[in-house]
């Protein structure tokens, strides 16, 4: 109970508890003020004509008119007397003359009440023609009465509105508190390693779910990571096992040969292997390095045109030693936002691995925006067969076509990834023969190869 009274919903509670009070308090005294206002202004008002109008009616026509006000009028007047030019009364249950002859109303206490306490009241005291004083008075107990009516009526209402206020800031604090401790457990149970717990979300749309559906997506985001750290050093050690167990053989024969020159060349094979190694290393690195799209912050305007071109003029004269056709069909400009570096090394990636699977005699064609496709690169090599599109874009993966052909089966997993770093995705196709690779902007499901 004490953890929920020092909550911050509990707090607001209070405070909005407190501001309904301040307002509602102001409201009550301005209407109690302006109600206490206008009763006695009326009353002066009323007491102040009739004193006016019955300064000219005879004495006579008075006293009847002054009975009849005191027992059957409803603006019933409470006290009258009609004073002779002596100061004697004449008529009425006013001894004396309590207030200034002047015609306008006074407040005074007057008469003793039955226990001796003097009562509020409204005098008023008018000379007549014939030199005598009339006095009229009303009392003012039943607009005292209705003053404090509503002083109890806002007591009556102010506390249940304070007391309404407090209990639903302790609900709300409870409800808030719960939801806050399991939050707090499951954190601290994904700080204990469970990294497949998530934070409780409701159906109901409020500023906790929304912080709560932001956490849950960051620890999606951890949980990709550390499983993509994982797959990167899994992938490293599997494909590092075979070349180091081969070097050690080979130094292991290099210490037992009788001559230098078989140690050299043991030597040199060893620095070959482990070269191919420290390849795969830097390949896999990069390819993490994309993959948390921490190059995007870098994204700048980029002509995908120029880009191609470049990469065409430096593989053109690879593929004429192979006796290949090189084809270059780009727009005069396409800009885009990316990276100009990356964009580069990916369709490097494809135009090598086209020039790689494409026999002399075949042709590789490089495209910019053409078939819905932002960049399409195509050969006439082998092709792809249907099964191994799921496929090839997987790390380390070598299609049966790549027998015998040089590669760590990490080219097209670097091209795909590059591809998704800029919001698109890549796809293999068949070109009847050889094989097409697009990249499209859409986000629609990649073949793989």
């Amino acid at each position: 109970m004490l953890k929920i009274l020092r909550s911050s919903p509990f707090r607001i509670s209070v405070a909005f508890a407190l501001v309904v009070t301040i307002v509602t308090s102001g409201v009550f005294a301005f209407v109690y003020w302006d109600v206490s206002t206008a009763d006695i202004s009326q009353v002066r008002a009323v007491l102040e004509d009739e004193a006016a109008k019955a300064a000219s009616i005879p004495a006579e026509e008075i006293k009847g008119q002054l009975a009849l006000r005191l027992t059957h009028d409803l603006r019933r007047i409470d006290y009258v007397g009609l004073f002779e030019p002596s100061g004697m009364p004449a008529y009425g249950n006013i001894g004396a003359i309590n207030v200034p002859a002047d015609g306008l109303a006074h407040l005074t206490n007057f008469p003793p009440g039955e226990s001796g306490e003097t009562q509020p009241a409204i005098f008023v005291a008018r000379r007549r023609a014939d030199g005598g004083v009339l006095v009229l008075g009303r009392s003012l107990k039943e607009v005292y009465h209705i003053q404090a009516a509503m002083r109890w009526a806002f007591l009556a209402a102010i506390l249940p509105i304070i007391l309404i206020a407090l209990a639903t800031g302790i609900i709300v604090s409870y409800r808030a508190s719960w939801r806050l401790l399991a939050i707090q457990q499951a954190i601290q149970r994904v700080m204990r390693g469970e990294l497949s717990v998530r934070l409780p979300v409701r159906r109901s749309k409020d500023d906790i779910n929304a912080l709560a559906g932001a956490v849950n997506s960051m620890l999606d985001e951890i949980v990709r990571l550390v499983n993509q750290i994982k797959s990167v050093g899994d992938n490293i050690a599997h494909d590092l096992k075979a070349p180091l167990a081969i070097m050690r053989a080979k130094l292991e024969r290099g210490c037992q040969a009788e001559s230098f020159d078989l140690l050299q060349r043991t030597v040199e094979e060893a620095l070959i292997d482990l070269d191919r190694a420290l390849a795969i290393v830097s390949a896999l690195l990069r390819i993490s390095e994309l993959e948390t799209g921490l190059r995007r912050a870098a994204f700048r305007q980029v002509d995908l045109s120029e880009v191609c071109r470049d990469v065409f003029d430096m593989f053109e004269p690879v593929a004429g030693e192979k006796h290949i056709e090189m084809t270059l069909d780009v727009p005069t400009s396409l800009p885009m936002l990316g990276d100009e570096d990356l964009l580069r090394e990916a369709v490097a990636n494809l135009i090598d691995n086209a020039i790689k699977f494409t026999p002399p005699g075949g042709s590789v064609t490089l495209q910019c925006n053409r078939n819905g496709a932002l960049i399409r690169v195509s050969d006439t090599g082998p092709g792809i067969s249907p099964g191994e599109r799921e496929k090839i874009f997987n790390r380390f993966y070598r299609s049966r076509e790549a027998a015998g052909v040089p590669g760590f089966g990490l080219g097209l997993n670097m091209a795909a990834t590059i591809a998704e770093l800029h919001g698109c995705s890549l796809r293999a196709a068949g070109n009847a023969p050889g094989a097409v690779f697009e990249w499209v902007s859409s986000r629609t499901p990649r073949q793989s190869r």
